[in-house]
């Protein structure tokens, strides 16, 4: 049985990783904003292959690996965390594209 102060741990917990996803939501492009408010998506510290963190994201339509918004999604979550492990899902598949943010930002500077 959890105490009151284990919970209310739990909702600082949360409420820091809202306030860092806000944060970092803010220093995108108004596009990626838009796009980014169609998708579900979340970070998960050390969720990622080697321990780097995860960004998971559910998106409504097709989601293309060149996609100029998922590239910019890409390199500003570069810049902000390092390294991270992308986990994306489409409306079109059960299973998820893992991809390592450091190939999307490769392809952004090659086209």
């Amino acid at each position: 049985m959890t105490t009151p102060a284990e919970f209310s741990y739990c909702w600082r917990d949360v409420l820091a990783q809202h306030y860092r996803l806000s944060e970092f939501k803010e220093r995108l492009t108004r596009p990626v904003q838009a796009w980014l408010n169609t998708c579900e998506w979340t970070l998960i510290a050390e969720g990622g292959q080697s321990q780097v963190p995860l960004l998971v994201l559910r998106a409504p339509g097709r989601i293309r690996l060149r996609d100029p918004l998922l590239l910019d999604l890409a390199e500003s979550a570069h810049h902000s965390w390092g390294p991270i492990d992308l986990s994306l899902f489409s409306a079109e598949a059960t299973e998820p594209v893992r991809v390592l943010s450091q190939t999307l930002v490769d392809l952004n500077r090659h086209q």
